[in-house]
């Protein structure tokens, strides 16, 4: 039996995913453009550095809140026995998130990056913000479907 407040209706999980998708973006830029302006790292080799501290808020915020499992049973009659079980499935279901989201996320900064890059060939280096907004853009869509129904998925 499905309690309805363990199941988010697909426009709230829409708006959690764009909530956390947009804050893990906001640290992504900010880092981007610190990086670039504070050191002599090329925008290129930046954003790798940015995409991997980004990917950590991005999968905290996802997994708690976007995709969150069900962290608790139904079961109101708990002993050692069954906190114990409890623990091991979370955790299991914890290290299984992370990987699949790390490969949803990482296959997204793949294509990410290589757009980047070209956007910076073609384009220059000067417009690296507007070429990295635009594309982030397009790779939010890919992303979410990789959470919703892979990395996430119950």
């Amino acid at each position: 039996m499905n309690n309805a407040a363990e199941t988010k209706p697909s426009s709230m999980q829409a708006l959690w995913f764009l909530a956390v998708g947009a804050s893990a973006a906001l640290v992504h830029f900010l880092v981007l453009v610190s990086i670039v302006n504070f050191t002599t790292i090329t925008p290129a080799w930046a954003n790798v550095g940015a995409f991997l501290i980004a990917f950590v808020v991005s999968f905290f915020g996802h997994f708690y809140l976007t995709f969150k499992p069900s962290h608790t049973s139904n079961n109101s009659s708990y002993n050692s026995s069954t906190f114990k079980n409890n623990s091991i499935k979370n955790k299991s279901k914890y290290l299984s998130a992370l990987i699949k989201w790390f490969s949803s996320s990482a296959a997204g900064f793949i294509a990410n990056q290589s757009l980047f890059v070209l956007g910076l060939r073609w384009f220059g280096e000067q417009y690296y913000m507007l070429i990295w907004l635009l594309i982030t853009g397009v790779i939010t869509v890919m992303t979410f479907a990789l959470g919703k129904f892979w990395a996430f998925k119950p």
